[in-house]
């Protein structure tokens, strides 16, 4: 059985939280199928390496898709729909997967040619004209409604004759309702993969700071490893750089730390970087930002003994790895977005009605959201995660 599985993009909401479960399950289920994932090219590094993936898809340029099609630009579209549909045929696909639930990934299921197309219930943008197995919608973890799709596919396979496709019974793959907490972890857990020559590469990038004693830390034998995930995708779920600069300096006595972007905040954090840097604090700190591909990113957040982040893809990097981590949420709902296993601590500002507007501009003053999350609530969520370690918080 050829399965082809539909996540075009991005870090977090997209791959990374459907390569567990759904995935995972597809390959555990069904160990003689063949899964085949089609991803935007930025995305191809996420899944390399990983073993319920058998293969990535030559990318689809799904971002210049879009841009045509915004422009209406019908016979550009019109074209790169037919190569897309001349590069799935030789794969004969039994079954295609959406996860996405979007226009374009509908026609990336029809494009496949597989009989049986599993997608989303509840879906917009006239996607459910392209699937013929739907879940029910819903408004759960989005990690659980990626295994609800994947788990249409015993029936499907149970109703199309001329599969010839055994089910392996796994004991320990129980239906969601019956989960328990460790059965939970397991089945909802993402995966994230770090080449092991990595691991020795992150550990040279911390030798250059850990013996820095310029800030007379003589009490601390070995300082805190902590990881900060600068910036996201939106303006509105970022943390004011002024609280960053608060809790690092808070931590500069017994942490070093490690600074996470790409190179959009490489520029836009350059104020926050001088002004630690002017203090001498740049002397215990990676400045990562814009340096590191996706892979790399994964091996210094393996290195942390925790990692702080807004709502961007590295916070699901770290939960796949089972790192600590704080998580800081505003315009978006934890509940639908944040973390699902691990061992983490969402901080939200308890004080507003707004909280997961999704909004990418908020109209109230000074992004209050996430403005109103302090360091001190921060820090003292580090040390309940991983214990105090020496001294008070």
């Amino acid at each position: 059985m050829n399965i082809l599985f539909v996540r075009l993009s991005y870090i977090g909401g997209d791959i990374l939280h459907a390569t567990p479960p759904a995935a995972r399950w597809i390959k555990e289920q069904y160990p003689d199928a063949k899964l085949h994932w089609i991803v935007t090219p930025s995305m191809v590094e996420l899944l390399d390496s990983n073993p319920y993936v058998d293969g990535i898809i030559p990318p689809w340029e799904r971002d210049e898709y879009e841009a045509h099609s915004k422009k209406l630009h019908i016979p550009t579209m019109w074209r790169m729909w037919w190569e897309l549909k001349a590069k799935l045929e030789p794969y004969k696909f039994d079954v295609a997967v959406d996860v996405q639930g979007r226009l374009i990934t509908g026609l990336v299921l029809l494009a496949s040619g597989a009989p049986i197309r599993l997608g989303l219930g509840g879906t917009k943008e006239l996607n459910w004209l392209f699937t013929n197995y739907k879940t029910k919608p819903s408004t759960d973890h989005v990690i659980k409604r990626y295994v609800e799709v994947a788990q249409l596919l015993k029936e499907a396979v149970a109703k199309q004759a001329d599969l010839d496709t055994p089910l392996k019974t796994v004991d320990n793959l129980l239906e969601p309702e019956t989960l328990n907490n460790v059965s939970a972890n397991k089945m909802y857990h993402m995966d994230f993969h770090v080449p092991s020559k990595l691991h020795t590469w992150a550990e040279e990038q911390w030798k250059t700071i850990d013996n820095h004693t310029s800030l007379n830390r003589g009490e601390v034998e070995k300082p805190l490893r902590v990881g900060l995930v600068l910036g996201t995708s939106w303006a509105t779920k970022e943390w004011p750089q002024e609280k960053w600069y608060s809790l690092i300096k808070s931590l500069q006595y017994r942490a070093n730390f490690v600074c996470l972007g790409g190179p959009k905040e490489a520029t836009q954090y350059k104020p926050l970087m001088d002004s630690l840097a002017a203090e001498g604090i740049d002397q215990i700190m990676l400045n990562m930002l814009g340096k590191t591909t996706l892979q790399e990113v994964g091996a210094l957040i393996e290195s942390c003994d925790v990692v702080v982040t807004a709502d961007t893809g590295s916070l699901h990097i770290a939960l796949a790895l089972n790192k600590p981590v704080v998580a800081l949420f505003g315009p978006t709902n934890p509940k639908l977005w944040g973390p699902l296993t691990g061992t983490f601590k969402v901080l939200v500002n308890d004080e507003l009605d707004c909280l997961g507007c999704r909004k990418r501009r908020c109209p109230k003053p000074d992004q209050y959201c996430m403005s109103g999350i302090e360091p001190v609530r921060v820090k003292k969520a580090i040390f309940e995660l991983i214990g105090d370690r020496n001294g008070k918080v």
